[in-house]
């Protein structure tokens, strides 16, 4: 809904890009926060309440006339949406025995990449057809929806797995852990390779990707959505399965490595090169997606530099850093697109050509050498 946006409050891809980022600038913060309150009061009621906030959210944005009450609603939206991984691995570990929680998270992940497909191709179709308005209160019922099933769904803990439970650390030594993690200089390494590993998905499939390949190939948007979530697809299918190669060999570094400079050489010819025959955008950004899913194991890592007593922590705290750069690569692109902007207007939004584009989206190329290069000052070892 790029285009709409721009028409409705009048603005350039700097302030829609800005738009968009208020999301993360309250997911982002909230991660380490999260964490700390699900381990003290369980997922139930946390759960209603954020996804209440989703809902509250999206119905601000979706009836909002000025541009601050936008950034309101995506704010809102943000500190909502930042209990969903957390609550989701806190459900699978406690109310499915531990042995199945690799599979579960695995599952969890690939069922949001799938929400991640939807709101591309078939989030496209939807806003054609009846607005963004009406799209926007459509997902703001189903936030409330959620809710209501969270509060019905999501009790106590079941009895059989109470013993099962590790016991709850106190206020202190979760603060404890905190510092220990932030004075530990290779887990901030790690989760900046994963940050710069993730501007890709973060400013080209969920944002920039649809109205670059409309204005490319001057094809429609629903088919260019369709195009751009083959990245999530790729992300479904990759994510699963090179895991299960990393652990059978049991090594990141190199899985990183490889997933990095095939994630570049499947994203070039997409940005660079002209007139590719459509089928081959598919594939080619099927594998940008497959190949960034390495990403993932940065999180592995996260785990396996962290002390033993604070790996939670060190996930928070890579998973705040990932987040934050999502809240920069948006706004950045916006404002790469607006320095080569030649005024041109359509329909009351700005037309950006596809040159302006490419020289955006150098940054995409650009962040992914710098996260292969990090790679080699990183030492994956256990912090003591």
């Amino acid at each position: 809904m790029v285009k709409e946006l721009m028409e409705t409050f009048s603005v350039t891809a700097g302030a829609l890009g800005t738009l968009s980022a208020f999301y993360f600038y309250s997911y982002a913060p909230m991660q380490i926060p999260v964490g700390l309150m699900i381990d003290r009061f369980g997922a139930q009621k946390l759960l209603v309440f954020a996804s209440l906030l989703c809902g509250i959210g999206s119905l601000l944005f979706a009836t909002s006339h000025q541009l601050t009450i936008a950034e309101i609603g995506r704010f809102l939206m943000g500190i909502g949406s930042a209990f969903g991984f957390v609550s989701m691995i806190y459900v699978c570990s406690h109310w499915f025995p531990l042995k199945r929680l690799a599979l579960l998270v695995g599952l969890g992940n690939s069922i949001g990449m799938l929400g991640a497909v939807g709101a591309e191709g078939p989030l496209v179709t939807f806003v054609s057809k009846f607005g963004w308005r009406v799209t926007v209160h459509v997902l703001a019922f189903v936030g409330i929806a959620l809710a209501i099933m969270f509060y019905l769904s999501v009790r106590l803990k079941p009895r059989q797995h109470i013993k099962q439970a590790r016991p709850r650390q106190s206020v202190a030594h979760l603060l404890a852990n905190l510092k220990k993690i932030c004075s530990h200089p290779p887990i901030y390494l790690n989760a900046i390779i994963a940050l710069l590993f993730y501007m890709t998905t973060a400013g080209f499939a969920s944002l920039w990707g649809i109205p670059f390949l409309a204005q490319e190939y001057g094809i429609k948007k629903s088919l260019a959505g369709y195009i751009v979530s083959m990245i999530f697809v790729g992300w479904i299918v990759g994510g699963p399965l090179i895991g299960i190669v990393s652990d059978r060999f049991k090594r990141r570094k190199p899985f990183l490595c490889i997933g990095i400079l095939l994630t570049g050489m499947s994203l070039i010819p997409v940005i660079y090169m002209h007139d590719l025959p459509l089928y081959l955008l598919f594939i080619l950004l099927f594998f940008v997606g497959f190949f960034s899913s390495a990403q993932l194991l940065n999180f592995s890592l996260a785990v396996e530099l962290g002390p033993p007593r604070a790996k939670g922590t060190s996930l928070a705290l890579t998973n705040l850093i990932v987040a934050s750069g999502s809240s920069i690569i948006q706004p950045l692109l916006g404002t790469l697109l607006d320095m080569g902007w030649d005024q041109v207007m359509k329909d009351g939004a700005p037309l950006y050509s596809t040159a302006d584009y490419r020289q955006a989206m150098v940054s995409f190329p650009a962040t992914l050498l710098l996260a292969f290069t990090l790679l080699f000052f990183l030492k994956v070892r256990s912090a003591k």
